[in-house]
């Protein structure tokens, strides 16, 4: 499993890493060291550490792919599963030259060379993407999407052929380990009154993304200060580091001190204690995401959600139903969405137990994982069967 950092791998593939494990099979995860290692290693997993660049670089790209060459020829794996851009196209290509015999890509979003705003460098990263992509995907034995607007779109620009992609939504969560029941009372009013949301007891709007405006943080920011204004108390709280160096950055001062009813806190590993104060999760993304897993785990917890008819948003709310979903870029209308909410504590309720049987039913992690091991590794019974597996066509 190639990966662009040990926290993705940790964060968003510890169970599928131990399924993999439990299934009697070697896991050797290849990403930049960090601090989430030992735990991937404590999962039963072996680890390479190797550096990426996570911005356009030639040179260092061409050292990535040579390395990445050399990690396959000397292990030799029955599969390679290249995650996100770089190790998807670099390491997708390395695994072909190394003779690896199944190789499969997750395009886990599109992210920022998919955005459609004109720009001379946008329009330069989006060719360079493209070119290496439509040579990856025709490289793959299988191409994981999770969304279908990104199959759609790949089939369109002639990058992927479309017998090769499947759609599995999102990467699942542990149903488990995000739960109503998984955090006690003492540890949400311990955390709200840290949060210093305690005192007049008011209602907690919750956003968990890096501080990017793609993510919807101007969008968040100013439905804060238009529902001040109409006298709302609701805490509007962004959780979520800083992007340096990404030309998508939001700066620090602005997050710091300057909104009514809004604050800014920095990257937190207690995502789930985080969910359990909200009464309300938003992310007004325009972000090419691939499922949001923020919203996966919020749905889990049985919170209602407030998103954007997006890419990959929509696909975990049913509008009306477990949540509400509004235009991209449209602060008025995440701000009216939100005050719904607001005023109907019944509404939050239903929409909360909406998205937890939403949850149960489509978003289990074993689900997920079932999936993954049919459709895109193609295992049958016993050992994983990188060999003799038939193509994504003939399935």
């Amino acid at each position: 499993m190639v990966v662009n950092d040990d926290f993705s791998a940790w964060h968003f593939r510890k169970g599928l890493i131990a399924a993999v494990v439990a299934h009697g099979d070697d896991v050797t995860v290849v990403s930049p060291d960090g601090p989430y290692v030992a735990k991937l290693v404590a999962l039963g997993a072996k680890h390479v550490p190797l550096p990426v660049c996570r911005f356009v670089s030639p040179l260092r790209d061409l050292r990535y792919c040579i390395a990445l060459y050399r990690v396959f020829r000397r292990i030799q794996p029955d599969i390679v599963h290249n995650i996100t851009v770089k190790p998807n196209t670099y390491g997708t290509i390395a695994a072909y030259l190394a003779g690896v015999p199944r190789i499969v890509m997750l395009v886990s979003g599109l992210g920022y060379a998919f955005h459609e705003e004109a720009g001379l460098r946008k329009a330069v990263v989006r060719s360079v993407v493209t070119r290496l992509y439509r040579t990856a995907c025709h490289l793959a034995a299988c191409v994981w999407f999770q969304n279908p607007d990104d199959l759609e779109l790949f089939v369109r620009l002639g990058l992927v052929p479309p017998e090769k992609g499947v759609v599995i939504l999102g990467s699942g969560v542990n149903i488990s380990e995000f739960s109503p029941d998984a955090v006690s009372e003492s540890a949400v009013h311990d955390l709200r009154k840290e949060l210093a949301v305690l005192d007049d007891q008011r209602i907690v709007l919750m956003m968990v993304a890096r501080a990017a405006w793609s993510k919807g943080v101007r969008e968040f920011v100013e439905a804060s200060e238009q529902l001040a204004a109409r006298g709302y108390r609701a805490a509007f709280v962004l959780v979520g580091p800083l992007d340096p160096g990404s030309p998508d950055e939001v700066p620090k001062d602005y997050l710091v001190g300057k909104h009514n009813n809004f604050r800014w806190i920095d990257f937190r590993n207690d995502v789930r204690e985080l969910l359990a104060c909200a009464d309300i999760v938003a992310l007004p993304s325009y972000y090419r995401e691939g499922v949001p897993r923020t919203l996966l785990e919020a749905a889990a917890m049985a919170k209602p959600l407030v998103t954007t008819d997006n890419v990959g948003c929509r696909e975990v709310v049913d509008h009306e139903k477990n949540g509400l979903l509004v235009p991209i870029k449209d602060s008025a209308a995440l701000a009216a969405a939100v005050a719904r909410l607001l005023d109907s504590s019944d509404l939050r309720r239903a929409f909360g137990t909406a998205s937890r049987a939403r949850a149960e039913r489509e978003f289990d992690e074993r689900l997920v994982i079932s999936r993954v091991f049919r459709e895109v590794y193609g295992t049958r019974s016993g050992r994983l069967q990188s060999h003799q597996v038939p193509s994504c066509a003939a399935r």
